[in-house]
């Protein structure tokens, strides 16, 4: 159930979404950026927040961060459970349901174009490949290493359709560089990327060893040190925070936030 403080949060206003805005002159390059020191603010588990975290959300005002978690069962179907972590305490609380600002934030946040350059975007890459299991050989010679040498013909090449499947593969690329792939499964945007708010053509994303970078339009990077087993990077609203989510083991994640400044 959703407890007083969290009651109160969305109750009295005090996370009502409005325009997010960038003060005084926007960066439009990595080198015009500068990352203060990594701060843990709340640690949360699968007692808090069944499942995988699939959403990290700002308030409007940049007090609250919320939290999403998921499971899914094998035919897909989802089941949520909602957190609300205050940024200056570290309080977490659950909530009954997603609240209005936070699906706001998340259209932006994960949307494929950079809220600042319609240029700036995710390209998904979706292809189908037959792949097949162990006793197929791999150079693909259905004459070769099947179970029964003695076995005719015909019932090698039932055995190896038999063995084969049609495999469905998406990629995620941002410059050229794969942000991140999914195998017989639909990615989940915004998972491990996330749009800095307009006017700044920035992007924060995680790298495929899971470390946090920042990339400009012009494809150029550099790496928050320390970021590392990073997921669901996300700009605060004016762009002066940049949070994230890390894995910490035994189904746990901690919040982390990082003070943003520009030259």
């Amino acid at each position: 159930m959703c407890g007083l403080f969290a009651a109160s949060v969305l109750a009295c206003g005090l996370v009502v979404p409005g325009q997010h805005q960038v003060p005084g002159s926007a960066p439009a390059s990595v080198g015009q950026l500068v990352v203060g020191p990594l701060r843990d603010v709340a640690t949360f588990g699968t007692k808090e927040a069944p499942g995988e975290p699939t959403r990290l959300a700002w308030s409007a005002d940049g007090a609250y961060l919320y939290v999403r978690a998921s499971t899914f069962d094998r035919w897909a179907n989802e089941t949520t459970s909602h957190l609300l972590v205050a940024v200056a305490t570290g309080r977490v609380e659950r909530l009954a349901a997603e609240p209005p600002w936070a699906a706001q934030y998340w259209s932006w946040k994960s949307g494929p174009t950079c809220p600042a350059d319609a240029s700036f975007r995710v390209d998904l890459e979706v292809r189908s490949e037959l792949v097949r299991t162990t006793n197929v050989p791999r150079e693909g010679n259905i004459g070769q290493n099947v179970a029964d040498p003695a076995a005719g013909l015909d019932d090698v090449v039932i055995n190896a359709a038999r063995a084969s499947q049609q495999a469905r593969f998406e990629t995620l690329t941002l410059r050229g560089r794969v942000i991140d792939r999914a195998v017989n499964r639909h990615l989940v945007p915004g998972r491990t990327f996330g749009w800095a708010p307009a006017p700044s053509p920035l992007v924060a994303y995680v790298d495929e060893k899971g470390r946090l970078a920042v990339m400009d339009a012009a494809g150029r990077t550099r790496g928050v040190e320390g970021a590392k087993q990073v997921v669901l990077p996300a700009w605060s609203g004016d762009a002066t925070r940049l949070a994230f989510l890390r894995k910490t083991g035994g189904g746990k994640f901690s919040v982390r936030i990082a003070d943003l400044a520009w030259r």
